[in-house]
């Protein structure tokens, strides 16, 4: 599967900056959510605590729906679900984006142990962002006034 990441000319507004754990629980992850012009939502890791390397391009949620959807509903999914979105790209970018989209409630954990992450509410979460777009949240200023938001901890290499 192929997918569009958005190219440096979208312009997407920032509704929601948040914080969350990776899945290993050994960082802390910063991440976004945000629309283009046309209401399209999008979601991308900013920052990570740890050292870890990363891909920051937003992704479109119709694209992270479409891939959990496609997955087995009877069968419990992990973060690999996510790798059609990020081929060739640093091998910590489905794992960071599982995370935020687990934070968002997209994704859930297992009810028995070890059973990986399930399918959450992907309704609840469209709502809560048309909420923000409605209110005419804008968080763009808040990073034009503190650069340092999207910056990682370490220089990241070239993907």
């Amino acid at each position: 599967m192929t997918t569009k990441a958005t190219s440096p000319e979208t312009t997407i507004r920032i509704y929601k900056i948040a914080t969350c754990s990776t899945l290993s629980g050994r960082s802390q992850l910063t991440y976004q959510v945000g629309s283009n012009a046309e209401s399209e939502v999008f979601i991308r890791v900013t920052q990570n605590s740890g050292n870890g390397q990363f891909n920051s391009n937003w992704i479109p949620l119709v694209t992270i729906e479409k891939l959990l959807t496609a997955h087995p509903v009877d069968q419990p999914m992990s973060s690999r679900v996510l790798l059609p979105v990020f081929r060739s790209k640093s091998s910590n970018s489905p794992a960071f984006l599982f995370a935020a989209i687990l934070a968002e409630g997209l994704v859930k954990v297992g009810t028995e142990k070890d059973s990986g992450y399930l399918l959450g509410s992907i309704e609840a979460f469209q709502k809560s962002v048309s909420a923000l777009i409605a209110n005419d949240t804008n968080l763009d200023a808040a990073i034009t006034a503190n650069p340092d938001v999207t910056k990682r901890k370490r220089k990241e290499a070239t993907e």
